[in-house]
């Protein structure tokens, strides 16, 4: 294991754990709690517009060879950004740019900020136009083998999907540039804790994505979202990031002085990096390569998943973002009893907003498809066709949330090769035949039920990958009070018990009254999804949930914000 920090490397504590029985939240768990409350808000935001943006394309489009050729487009640039900047240079930056901010060295911070945003730049000159060249060859052998030209859609005629993939991917790489660079600045203003701009980027992206396409839409078909793309990088991406920085007194220097400390230990972090977190987006490309051969399978995949993402994003990854900066401040002052307790709330946090929403998410999969997608050219049949991918995908909702924060307390320490040998054995070993063996298993020919199998890959994977993760955890920081996260585990599943039982007979109950109705579908979401998450909270009540406190403490400071106003 290669690690090199600016303080002497601390070996794994083998004292026991404090026993953290008290309910109060820390002083350091009280600002993880607020960060996550404003990321969640601008998460929620951004996921909304992202649905609208969906549900936009889907009822002007429909789920079909067009939309899986617009989806395809996405996966070059998406690849791009998640292997070099999207997750490996913000896990591996951050904390060597927080341990910079602890320790007083304003100068040193911003001098490797420079150097690699620079570095960043000139690579970026080479591999986009390289990637913009030869996006065909790429997308006909690697990301889409089987997907082709010449194909009937209903309404639309003969189409050329693989000619419009390759154009909208030549449309969306420069916007790259954008959320590279942008990555690099939001770091830097998380690393201050400055999380509010960060979080408004993608919002602004998604913006210019809608405004775009309904704007122009009928000259430009479904490239115009693309050139919404492109806008709403720009602006968001990177505009307002430039705008947002200068408010921490931003010092960029041009330089390529790689010999430099900060640089340096950036640099050895980073390549184990682009392995740990890019598993999600590996998943992503690997799934949409075993279904290609049909036609809209990639578009029910991506839908689906995205749909997925909405409680992981809001939960999880808004926890894991805001304490990976609370987590490399402890770790840089070696204060492993705090560490281990914010490395253990965070956890329990993440499965207590998880485990109900994936369950809901179980239940609840046909209505939530009818009424975010459903409209225009997307028909009641492909919210059908869809709900077997949502529910399989569902599954692994809650070990995506723990990973998100798991993985961060590795990178807190400096330790990436930790994640990274457990998602390349889960990847190659685990993920990849799981593909093999049950895409052909649920398949029926003719029909999208294919879709099952990259779904149920993807969960069974990503469950694989945090158990490990967990199993390391415990050894690498001295313990990680395992036990107390298996409690409240429990008490998460008891309380999801009447959650899950409500929610069921009520949209049972709705289900008499019809079908395919817009309205039915929203009456089951809102009133089988309300009421049972009503029954959770309650039990968790009556369970005494510890991880209520930290909701409540976010619910009271938001009502003294409003109350300020």
């Amino acid at each position: 294991m290669s690690r090199a920090t600016a303080i002497p490397p601390t070996p794994p504590v083998q004292t026991p754990p404090p026993s953290d029985s008290s309910s109060t939240p820390s002083g350091s768990s009280r600002e993880v709690n607020r960060a996550v409350g404003l990321i969640s808000v601008m998460v929620l935001l951004s996921r909304v517009l992202g649905f609208v943006r969906d549900a936009i394309i889907a009822a002007k489009f429909g789920q079909n060879a067009i939309t899986s050729a617009y989806l395809y487009a996405f996966t070059l640039p998406d690849t791009l950004w998640m292997l070099v900047a999207g997750g490996a240079f913000y896990a591996a930056f951050v904390p060597v740019i927080t341990e910079y901010f602890t320790n007083g060295d304003e100068e040193g911070a911003w001098k490797t900020y420079s150097i690699v945003t620079t570095f960043l730049f000139v690579f970026l000159s080479i591999v986009i136009p390289l990637a913009w060249i030869f996006a065909r060859p790429l997308m006909e052998h690697f990301i889409a083998p089987g997907f082709s030209d010449n194909q009937v859609v209903p309404g639309l005629g003969l189409v050329h999907p693989l000619t419009m993939a390759v154009q909208m991917t030549r449309i969306v790489l420069p916007a790259q540039y954008c959320f590279f660079l942008g990555t690099l600045m939001m770091g830097m203003l998380q690393a201050k804790k400055r999380f509010l701009m960060p979080a408004f980027g993608p919002v602004v992206y998604n913006v210019g994505i809608i405004v775009g396409g309904l704007a122009f839409s009928r000259q430009l078909g479904i490239m115009a979202f693309s050139w919404g793309a492109l806008v709403g990088a720009f602006i968001g991406n990177l505009l307002l990031q430039v705008w947002a920085i200068q408010g921490i007194n931003a010092r960029f220097r041009p330089s390529l002085e790689l010999s430099f400390p900060g640089v340096k230990r950036a640099g050895k972090l980073v390549l184990p990096v682009i392995f740990g977190v890019s598993l999600p987006q590996a998943t992503a490309l690997v799934n949409g390569m075993f279904v290609a051969n049909f036609a809209s399978a990639k578009s029910i995949l991506e839908f689906t998943n995205r749909l997925m993402q909405l409680p992981l994003g809001i939960f999880g990854q808004a926890i894991g973002i805001a304490v990976l900066p609370t987590l490399s401040q402890q770790a840089a002052q070696n204060d492993m009893t705090a560490f281990r307790r914010t490395l253990n709330e965070g956890i329990r946090l993440a499965l207590f907003l998880t485990v109900p929403t994936s369950i809901l998410l179980v239940v609840l999969a046909k209505p939530l498809i009818a009424v975010v997608y459903q409209r225009g050219a997307f028909t009641a049949q492909d919210t059908a066709n869809a709900v077997p991918a949502l529910v399989f995908y569902s599954l692994g909702v809650w070990a995506w949330s723990a990973q998100a924060v798991v993985a961060r307390a590795f990178y807190a320490r400096n330790d990436t090769w930790t994640p990274v040998l457990a998602g390349t054995f889960v990847t190659f070993c685990i993920f990849v035949p799981l593909n093999f063996i049950l895409t052909p298993l649920f398949n029926v020919p003719g029909t999208p039920l294919l879709t099952r199998g990259p779904a149920l890959a993807t969960s069974l994977a990503s469950s694989a990958n945090t158990l490990l993760l967990l199993y390391f955890a415990g050894k690498r920081f001295g313990g990680i009070n395992l036990r107390r996260i298996v409690v409240s585990l429990i008490k998460i599943l008891l309380a999801s018990l009447p959650m899950s039982a409500v929610a069921y007979v009520l949209y049972s109950l709705f289900a008499q009254f019809g079908s395919h109705s817009k309205f039915l579908a929203l009456a089951q979401l809102a009133g089988a999804g309300g009421v049972g998450l009503l029954a959770f909270l309650v039990a968790a009540v009556v369970l005494r949930s510890e991880e209520l406190q930290g909701l409540k403490a976010m619910l009271r400071r938001k009502r003294r914000r409003q109350q300020a106003v």
